[in-house]
């Protein structure tokens, strides 16, 4: 896997923050949370299969 940018990590920040900031109860963040668990697993997958 490449290296991201620091200009990268500072948006990704950004967008889960803001994400995380219009959920209501910690209950949705947890849910967000698993969700992006969820489609990091699949992107990591991908960029190991040989």
């Amino acid at each position: 896997m490449d290296s991201i940018t620091n200009e990268e990590l500072h948006f990704i920040t950004w967008l889960i923050t803001t994400a995380t900031d219009k959920c209501r109860t910690i209950e949705e963040v947890r849910e967000l949370n698993a969700e992006i668990r969820r489609y990091s697993d699949e992107i990591l997958d991908e960029e190991l299969k040989p």
